[in-house]
């Protein structure tokens, strides 16, 4: 089975795989084809950072304010900061004007048993100024739960620090993922011309913002539905019917009833399989969108991998095609 999957396979992409982070991808938008074949995913309109870049991330710290006066902070990406130095007390060695919605899950350390009850986050609601003690370890803050704030909000200390290394780093909210955000995100695979038999993808759609979505197309003609493309319709749909000759998988299991509106929030596997997918009909595929299309259907996605496949298995192979689709699930860890 490996030498047919060597033979036949078109392309692999794996966002943890490849180790990409936003700032390598901010260098150069690729998703690398890990299978060796060269076609690379171009990634378009990505802003790498928050909600539209890899992992997702609820804020960005690269927006927020830091005042030499007030204190020394390194911003070592858009999601993590290291705190070197508190000048003044109570006021924001990083802070964010309240204006704004923020909502943070983080995790803190280097708070040493010398500077243990000195970080603070510090916030004003109608109540006045308010400040939670931080710790190492977890730490959550979202504005929407408070009323009246005014000002900033943001990080500090109760006292000058004059030397630390606190670093606090933002959780990811998809780990291994690349997220899109619905919005204009799409991605185009390169040297190729046409589409593929048989399709494995990864996903987890991001809540009900995906009714009417594109999650992939090779349609060369968007009217002929025959070359498949992963498309969302209405909520009690069975998903995904982009497909009229084919068969489509969810999670290695021929789907039959499963709708669309029940896999949104769910991290699953798509498997699509159709023989009657022909280079005259068909085109290079794209990703989180269809080329050529209104961006009306850009998906809002966290998207982990993807493999397909120019041919599928036959009784000459040797192994059925639910066999190929096992093996390639457990064997790519596609979970």
């Amino acid at each position: 089975m490996s030498n047919w999957i060597k033979e036949h396979i078109v392309f692999y992409y794996d966002v943890k795989k490849q180790g990409a982070t936003n700032e390598t991808l901010k260098e150069s938008a690729y998703l690398q084809d890990l299978s060796g074949k060269g076609r690379r995913m171009k990634l378009n309109n990505f802003l790498f950072a928050e909600m539209s870049g890899v992992g997702g991330y609820n804020d960005n710290f690269s927006n927020w304010r830091t005042d030499s006066n007030n204190g020394v902070v390194k911003i070592e990406s858009d999601s993590s900061i290291v705190i070197q130095s508190v000048k003044i007390e109570y006021r924001g060695a990083l802070y964010q004007d309240s204006t704004k919605k923020a909502t943070l899950k983080c995790n803190i350390t280097g708070i040493t048993e010398e500077l243990k009850g000195k970080l603070i986050f510090r916030y004003t609601d109608a109540e006045g100024d308010k400040n939670i003690t931080l710790e190492n370890g977890y730490f959550e803050f979202n504005s929407s739960e408070y009323e009246g704030l005014s000002g900033w909000y943001g990080f500090s200390s109760k006292q000058p620090i004059d030397n630390c290394n606190i670093t606090i780093t933002q959780i990811p909210e998809y780990p291994g993922a690349l997220v899109t955000d619905g919005v204009d995100d799409y991605g185009l695979v390169e040297n190729l011309s046409s589409g593929v038999k048989m399709l494995f993808m990864t996903v987890n759609p991001i809540g009900d913002f995906n009714i009417g979505k594109m999650y992939y197309s090779q349609r060369h003609n968007p009217i002929d539905i025959t070359p498949f493309y992963i498309f969302t319709g209405g909520t009690n749909n069975i998903a995904y019917a982009g497909n009229r000759d084919g068969v489509t998988y969810i999670n290695g299991v021929l789907n039959k009833s499963i709708t669309y509106n029940e896999l949104f929030g769910v991290k699953h596997t798509i498997t699509t399989v159709n023989d009657n997918v022909k280079p005259e009909t068909s085109k290079a595929p794209s990703f989180f969108w269809e080329e050529g299309n209104t961006k009306n259907y850009c998906s809002r996605l966290a998207f982990y991998n993807s493999i397909a496949f120019d041919s599928i298995p036959t009784e000459a192979d040797g192994f059925t095609e639910q066999e190929l689709i096992d093996y390639v699930i457990d064997k790519y860890e596609l979970k």
